[in-house]
């Protein structure tokens, strides 16, 4: 039996995960808040450090992430 990649549904998961981050940290900046976590996807096909630079460039450096304990760590600028 031959397993299947579906290479476009990894996209559309990635991209999934990248809108998610962004609608969550502009939540957290209308809070208040400075800082948020955000698992880290697995078993998905998707790089943690690509997520990172793809939120990123997403929110032109607004928001910049780091991994630690197992999640990513993400920071708002003001």
């Amino acid at each position: 039996m031959k397993i299947r990649i579906n290479k476009n549904q990894q996209a559309i998961n990635f991209q999934t995960h990248v809108g998610t981050i962004v609608m969550i940290a502009e939540q957290k900046s209308k809070a208040g808040y400075d800082r948020f976590s955000y698992p880290i996807p697995r078993n998905q096909g998707i790089d943690a450090y690509t997520l990172i630079e793809e939120v990123e460039n997403e929110t032109e450096q607004s928001v910049y992430g780091k991994i630690k304990d197992g999640h990513i760590k993400f920071s708002i600028r003001d």
